[in-house]
């Protein structure tokens, strides 16, 4: 049979908020129950933590290399805005019917009208002058120009831009015609 005084002193602590456990009686043992029953627990498991350390080591694996040789994407990059430029030009002597120039230096390259240097389309209060990232080369130095005659469009001088990078390597072709593209690391061309 079971001692009184013990009833007694579980149906006190039952009144005060306290429960009975596994025998154990008290604050302890309602909150060690919890832990063990998996209720309160915070945290990750295993398995996601192996599946965020794979999905951040594959994006390293492909970023890092690219933040690297940050030269390969300005050489690219500079290819682009050069190819751009020769389309805004001849697209200028199309529709306005003046003679258009792009001039490529040793630092930048430019637009310009007769002489006379054109707004840049995206930056309406500064002219068409684009620098040339250091670690960047374009060669030949040179100018060429876009005129219309009738429905014609003409060359001055048929030029091909080599622009080279860190890693990369494009080219810039202007044909006589007035056809502008670009080819990059020896890929296939028109």
């Amino acid at each position: 049979m079971a001692d009184p005084s013990f009833i007694g002193d579980r149906a006190m602590k039952a009144s005060s908020g306290f429960a009975a456990s596994s025998g154990r009686e008290g604050w302890f043992a309602r909150t060690d129950r919890g832990v063990r029953h998996g209720k309160g627990r915070a945290g990750y498991t295993l398995l996601e933590l192996v599946a965020v350390l794979i999905v951040i080591g594959i994006l390293a694996a492909v970023l890092a290399p690219r933040f690297i040789e940050a030269s390969a994407f300005e050489g690219g990059t500079a290819a682009d805005k050069l190819l751009v430029a020769a389309r805004y030009a001849e697209t200028l002597a199309q529709n306005q019917g003046v003679t258009t120039s792009l001039t490529v230096g040793a630092n930048s390259f430019s637009v310009t009208q007769n002489g006379a240097a054109v707004p840049d389309p995206t930056l309406q209060s500064s002219t068409y002058v684009t620098p040339i990232p250091s670690g960047v080369v374009i060669s030949p130095k040179a100018t060429v120009s876009f005129s219309r005659t009738e429905s014609f469009q003409s060359v001055t001088v048929p030029t091909t831009f080599t622009v080279t990078g860190l890693g990369s390597s494009a080219s810039v072709y202007v044909t006589a015609t007035g056809y502008i593209y670009e080819c990059r690391n020896g890929g296939p061309c028109p």
